[in-house]
């Protein structure tokens, strides 16, 4: 095989762009910008779409950029191509996040990586109450071992654990609710105009109006149930609660942590699961401070239930992307 020209590379580093931009992202602000050379792709931070009263640490940017990072490299290697992603680089560029060059993979894509590849555009962030039926502990290993390449570690919650996670989430819900300027951002993006294509148009909400986040955690977690979630009882959700951590709070560790948490929603995705990621309880000192006590000395970046969909569940419609044009420059 012929070594591939500057073309190829420019044409194949563009075409994968497309797919990454199903990648997951706090009320989907979708806060990335890639910048395209001959040879390589940088992804930024599109700084327009920071949510400083959401996101006061920056992490959540940090984490979408993550997650549409890992989707590039599943993109990429469902093509036949292998990215060498450096984090951080250093010089004149240094601003970006993740600078992608690539070169042709030793072998055909694996079905792994096409099942991974398809699991981007079904997957879905699933507010529902999810079923009574417990997911095996197998599954949870395979979503685990997803999250270590990049450094993260999946933590499950059981018993009191699970009932601290809960209760620091109607916490935060609470406190949040009260800061100064987060009601109007939360309005914002959650609230979008008819044709936008970022944040949650009514369109894709499932009921108007919207339940705040603490009743949301109220209908997951009933109060009286969250210290044995597996009952069996027709009303319970039985999903499992986990914690997501990273090696720690330093950008490029945060950045790895959005690639392994991408890695175990596209890996759930492809057992038929159901996920949730939540930021909020991280984003108000008090209640992280809890969930990092639960978690060990690494902190902790998301929440994350994981479940199966209730039987006869309607489809989840897609949230809107923006089109290539805006997240892509083109240099050189």
């Amino acid at each position: 095989m012929s070594a591939p020209t500057t073309g190829d590379v420019r044409a194949a580093l563009r075409d994968a762009v497309s797919p990454a931009l199903r990648a997951p992202s706090e009320h989907n602000a979708q806060p990335w910008h890639w910048v395209l050379a001959d040879d390589h792709l940088d992804l930024e931070v599109d700084t327009t779409r920071r949510m400083p009263f959401t996101d006061e640490r920056g992490h959540g940017v940090l984490l979408g950029c993550g997650c549409v990072l890992h989707h590039l490299r599943i993109a990429l290697a469902d093509h036949g191509w292998h990215a060498d992603v450096r984090h951080q680089p250093d010089g004149p560029d240094a601003r970006a996040l993740a600078r992608v060059r690539i070169r042709p993979a030793a072998g055909a894509p694996d079905p792994r990586t096409r099942r991974l590849a398809d699991a981007m555009e079904r997957r879905r962030t699933d507010r529902r109450r999810f079923s009574a039926q417990a997911v095996p502990t197998e599954m949870l290993q395979a979503l685990g071992d997803a999250a270590r390449p990049f450094g993260g570690v999946l933590h499950l919650t059981t018993g009191g654990q699970r009932a601290v996670v809960a209760d620091a989430m109607r916490e935060a819900a609470e406190r949040q609710r009260e800061q100064p300027g987060y009601p109007a951002e939360l309005e914002r993006w959650t609230h979008r105009y008819a044709g936008a294509h970022d944040g949650i148009p009514a369109g894709a909400r499932l009921e108007e109006p919207p339940p705040s986040y603490r009743d949301l955690v109220l209908r997951w977690f009933p109060r009286g149930t969250l210290r044995q979630p597996h009952a069996g009882a027709d009303h319970q959700d039985a999903s499992a609660l986990t914690i997501l951590t990273a090696v720690d709070e330093s950008p490029d560790s945060v950045l790895r942590a959005g690639e392994a948490l991408s890695a175990v929603l596209l890996e759930a995705t492809t057992h038929g699961l159901a996920t949730t990621p939540i930021t909020q309880v991280l984003e108000v000192a008090e209640t992280r401070d809890r969930l990092r006590y639960l978690v060990g000395h690494h902190p902790p970046v998301v929440a994350l239930r994981i479940g199966w969909p209730e039987p006869f569940a309607e489809p989840l419609r897609p949230t809107p992307r923006r089109p290539l044009d805006q997240v892509l420059t083109e240099v050189g």
